[in-house]
């Protein structure tokens, strides 16, 4: 089964192996629930170990959590930068939001209908999220995933509608 990230490991909080996460999913109250069942990556060594919440809650801008048998710091420290995963559910996600992942290799078109580039990432800022846009004659462009510029999004046939405006290309 196909598993999509819901945050990284940034930080351990007090002694008993608690970890800050910094969250990049839309849902972190749906995703980050007691009993819930993750895959902690490490991507420089593709090694995965798999882990369940014991306990989650919203600290400012990120979420406290404990797994079940991490249970000191010291364990915990070991556990900085990994990405949080979770099975991709084929469930209904209300409409305007994706998956990352679905919209990676997507191509993004201008208003007629003129390759910009492909999505090759997908930026997450505090105030918005942003399409990384690798073209084949120039630069990177980064576009605004909000309502303003994009127009229509179809992940079946991998095609993102935006708008362009003067300076943005």
């Amino acid at each position: 089964m196909e598993q999509v990230s819901i945050g990284k490991i940034t930080n351990t909080v007090g002694l008993r192996g608690e970890v800050k996460v910094f969250v990049t999913t839309d849902f972190p109250s749906k995703r980050f629930k007691k009993g819930q069942l993750v895959t902690l990556l490490n991507e420089e060594k593709d090694e995965r170990v798999e882990a369940v919440i014991a306990s989650a809650r919203q600290s400012k801008d990120r979420y406290v959590v404990s797994f079940k048998n991490i249970t000191s710091i010291e364990e915990a420290e070991k556990l900085i930068g990994l990405l949080v995963l979770i099975e991709k559910k084929v469930e209904n996600l209300p409409e305007g939001f994706y998956y990352h992942i679905d919209l990676i290799g997507c191509g993004v078109y201008d208003d007629g209908n003129n390759l910009i580039g492909t999505v090759t990432k997908v930026e997450d800022y505090p105030a918005h999220r942003t399409l990384r846009i690798t073209r084949n004659d120039g630069p990177d462009v980064l576009i605004p995933f909000i309502a303003a510029f994009i127009k229509s999004v179809n992940i079946e046939k991998k095609e993102i509608v935006a708008r362009i405006i003067e300076g943005m290309l």
